[in-house]
């Protein structure tokens, strides 16, 4: 009897202090694959958790509890004090602590930001919102631009705005928000600075020779052409260097030939091998 008079206290105590949180069982699929082939993928942007909800702001000071593809992870305040506990994935909470949910989940829609331009990025609204005094529902559209660089900032960093009647837009820069097939890794931006510092420099480096030294078009005209004709031997000699390192390093006998003698006497008895032993050249003396 007290076993389960304590199980229903600390249920209770849960519902209470928790009962605000909650974690979907699934999340929406966040996948959409437009007539055209345009493929994009907003999954890794989905809120779960221990990751708090997106936070957005008007000019207004309204603030707005954002997640994408699933519910927001926590119900503000606000709305649970009105009683609007709606699971929903975005909430305006006004400055003056009165709260709206923007749309359900289970009513989404996916469009290209710009038709025909899926490089701009795309958009997911959010429609059958809390009723509002225009007579319609309110909605809401997510804007994920594509940011390949992650140089646009976030979701922060913008206004939200609203357009009448009753339609909310976030701005939301993101790299997910580039078609998935056309998204750039890290290497292909390496590849992409690198020929393009290649030809940066052997076209400033030949315009310079050709204007500065009267150098006719041709090989002579590279810049640092003899550094470039001396790099195969370079190269080489690096490498022989590097394996009679490890081969000595591992107890072997290097490959490389003995160095010419300075002039200077050896002493080959006992002395003279421990010093050499030490990295030391005995020389004569008293």
């Amino acid at each position: 009897m007290k076993a389960g008079f304590a199980l229903i206290l600390v249920l209770s105590w849960l519902a209470a202090c928790c009962g605000n949180r909650f974690q979907e069982a699934w999340v929406m699929n966040c996948e959409h694959t437009f007539p055209d082939g345009t493929h994009f993928d907003l999954g890794p942007l989905t809120r779960t958790a221990g990751r708090p909800d997106y936070v957005g702001r008007d000019k207004s000071g309204n603030n707005y509890y954002i997640n994408v593809c699933n519910n927001v992870q926590e119900i503000p305040h606000e709305c649970r004090v009105l009683q609007k506990d709606i699971r929903a994935p975005v909430y305006q909470v006004r400055n003056d602590s009165f709260c709206h949910w923007l749309g359900l989940e289970g009513s989404h829609r996916w469009d290209l930001i710009e038709p025909g331009s899926p490089f701009v990025g795309v958009q997911l609204t959010y429609m059958d919102g809390e009723y509002c005094q225009e007579g319609v529902n309110r909605q809401v559209r997510l804007q994920m631009y594509c940011d390949h660089m992650g140089r646009l900032g976030s979701v922060a960093d913008y206004y939200v705005t609203v357009e009448a009647p009753c339609t909310y837009v976030v701005t939301f820069p993101t790299i997910h928000g580039c078609p998935k097939d056309l998204r750039w890794s890290w290497g292909s931006w390496f590849d992409v600075l690198f020929f393009l510092g290649v030809g940066l420099y052997l076209g400033v480096g030949i315009a310079f020779n050709m204007n500065k030294y009267q150098m006719p078009l041709g090989v002579e005209a590279i810049p640092h052409i003899e550094f470039w004709r001396q790099l195969p031997d370079l190269v080489k000699d690096g490498v022989a260097f590097s394996v009679d390192f490890v081969l000595v390093t591992l107890g072997g006998e290097s490959r490389r030939p003995a160095a010419a003698s300075s002039g200077r006497g050896y002493d080959n008895g006992p002395r003279g091998e421990a010093a050499e032993a030490r990295g030391g050249i005995k020389t004569d003396g008293p």
